[in-house]
């Protein structure tokens, strides 16, 4: 591909591991040789494809949430809740020795030496 950095002589390209087991599925052959830049280049077309549609996809399910939930009018129920009642809290914190009276053992202070 043209984005590709250059390599230093000897190294071979190592595609992702994803990209490789698609290809072997697609293009059967010998599964120890690099991938041919024209099927590298096929299957990242298909896995774009993918990509694409499953984007399409979650967009179009959002716009029918989203209108699923305009539909069930949520917001105005709430402006009446919160325009038409108040709202009243009642709280109490209270603190009780544990069970069995055991008291916890405070912790050891180190004593700090000047620095010499």
């Amino acid at each position: 591909m043209a984005d590709e950095k250059p390599r230093p002589e000897g190294e071979e390209r190592r595609d992702p591991p994803r990209i490789r087991d698609i290809a072997r599925r697609l293009f059967p052959g010998d599964p120890d040789a690099p991938l041919r830049a024209d099927v590298r280049d096929a299957v990242n077309a298909v896995l774009n494809t993918g990509d694409k549609a499953k984007t399409e996809m979650v967009r179009m399910v959002a716009r029918e949430v989203r209108h699923y939930l305009q539909e069930l009018k949520i917001g105005e129920d709430v402006r009446a809740l919160l325009t038409n009642y108040s709202l009243d809290v009642h709280a109490s914190v209270s603190l009780q020795p544990l069970a069995g009276g055991k008291k916890a053992k405070p912790a050891k202070k180190k004593k700090k030496t000047p620095p010499s």
